[in-house]
């Protein structure tokens, strides 16, 4: 299981040589995530509706674009490119982009807002949509890039 190293990921898919072990466990390190993500931590107001429902916009919009990125209908292996590229996307992206930009958002919310508040805020909220379609286009150019590479 690749946790850091996509160019290795990308070649092992284009090869086509990824067992069904390998694939799991990118689906249960992918569920675990997503239930850890479901977790109600605090009361929610409005804000995170609308969160609720820009997430679910962005998820399925960003499933059916990565599914053409990988040759829609004609297109193989979409789960498992899927599952696999999405865990080192967000492996990476915690590391590289949401770490470095929530300190600096909390930073800010820190000095100009009086402290961050304890309910979600506009703020919040185009934060997250903003690092959900990142996060979609990141993945999608891998899967492109792996689906032109096997096609070729």
């Amino acid at each position: 299981m690749y946790i850091w190293k996509i160019d290795k990921l990308n070649e092992e898919l284009v090869a086509g040589n990824m067992p069904e072990r390998e694939v799991f466990k990118y689906l249960v390190a992918s569920s675990i995530l997503y239930a850890l993500a479901m977790i109600q931590y605090s009361n929610p107001n409005s804000i995170d509706t609308w969160s609720g429902v820009a997430a679910g916009l962005v998820t399925l919009i960003g499933l059916f674009f990565i599914y053409k990125c990988n040759g829609g209908d004609n297109g193989k292996d979409f789960l498992i490119r899927y599952l696999s590229i999405s865990w080192v996307v967000f492996v990476r992206m915690f590391v590289l982009l949401m770490i470095p930009t929530m300190v600096f958002v909390f930073t800010l919310q820190e000095i100009y807002m009086g402290g961050i508040p304890d309910e979600t805020t506009n703020i919040d909220l185009i934060y997250m949509t903003a690092i959900e379609i990142a996060f979609v286009l990141w993945v999608a150019k891998h899967v492109n890039s792996v689906a032109r590479a096997s096609n070729a």
